[in-house]
């Protein structure tokens, strides 16, 4: 079926362009599920325009038989808001398909919303997808989705090499606790002032920052909690983020993108860990005097000023996303 709206894009429920709305096409989808009472419901010519544009959606040997109206039966459906929407029926040969008219007219506007329904299911599971993808493959931050509620329901590779090792949160059966038993029950009251806000409204913010306490280091570290909801889902999500630190073979990694030998990006990757030079120069096994001309090359080739600022570019652009 391809339903149609004054307002609103056509579409079809061919999963090949299904599988491809947009955010608009969804809002459009939305629409069209209270077009008013059905008006008219009229039989199409086999081989039309309309027949031959509908056949278009369809894979090869049912976009002919459509097209030439062998097997087939079109009928167009008005509304009371002036869409119409087209309906191909693949016949079987059985004894109703004689009616197939008297029976579509019946069940048609039911049929009509649930296949819209689902439709615009599928939009929101690509939506989703795209969302967890991008949360798993591209971010070195540990990231967490959690419900309203505060349960675990997805979280990247870095999110779970954080929970693995349990030093400033741990989860077991979607239930997440942090080090300290006060810093569990503010998270939870965060993560539920999160998911209750509006955006523009003064019922609270759509992200929340608190600290928690690390259980090895004892440092306080910022945790970002941000509102996340889909159109059309019915519970809003809150996505926590907490910064990670890149590993040194990662900055190599980077560093060498960025320009530098192989050589060059170990002593970048040295510098970035906040290390003396005799400390960096002893584990690059160089000598002291090497790992100076070296570090003053790194700083020239990535313009930077100093090597706090050196470092803190090389760990920014490393906790963006992971280079390939």
């Amino acid at each position: 079926m391809q339903p149609g709206h004054r307002k609103a894009p056509v579409l079809t429920s061919a999963p090949p362009l299904g599988s491809a709305c947009s955010a608009a096409a969804a809002a459009a989808l939305r629409r069209q599920l209270q077009p008013g009472a059905a008006k008219t419901l009229r039989p199409r010519r086999a081989g039309g325009k309309a027949a031959l544009a509908l056949a278009a959606r369809l894979p090869g040997q049912l976009a002919a038989e459509l097209a030439a109206g062998r097997g087939w039966a079109l009928f167009s459906c008005g509304f009371e808001d002036g869409s119409e929407d087209l309906i191909a029926l693949k016949l079987d040969g059985g004894p109703h398909d004689a009616h197939c008219r008297d029976i579509l007219q019946a069940i048609w506007p039911v049929l009509r919303e649930d296949s819209l329904r689902e439709l615009a299911g599928e939009t929101q599971a690509a939506v989703t997808s795209a969302l967890l993808w991008t949360i798993s493959e591209k971010t070195d931050s540990a990231v967490l989705v959690l419900d309203a509620e505060g349960t675990l329901l997805h979280c990247n590779e870095s999110g779970r090499d954080m929970l693995d090792g349990g030093d400033l949160l741990s989860g077991r059966g979607g239930r997440l606790s942090c080090a300290r038993p006060s810093d569990t029950a503010g998270f939870y009251a965060a993560v539920a002032e999160c998911a209750r806000s509006r955006r523009g409204s003064s019922r609270g913010p759509r992200e929340l920052i608190l600290f928690l306490e690390d259980r090895k280091s004892g440092m306080r570290l910022p945790v970002s909690l941000t509102r996340y909801r889909c159109a059309g889902a019915g519970q809003p999500l809150v996505v926590a983020i907490l910064p990670r630190q890149p590993g040194r073979r990662r900055i190599e990694m980077l560093a060498q993108k960025m320009g530098l030998s192989p050589a060059e990006a170990r002593v970048a990757a040295l510098i970035q860990l906040g290390l003396t030079n005799r400390e960096a120069a002893h584990i690059a096994g160089l000598k002291e005097q090497t790992f100076n001309t070296y570090a003053k090359r790194v700083l020239a080739k990535l313009q930077a000023g100093g090597r706090a600022e050196m470092a803190q570019r090389l760990t920014w652009q490393a906790s963006l996303g992971r280079a390939s």
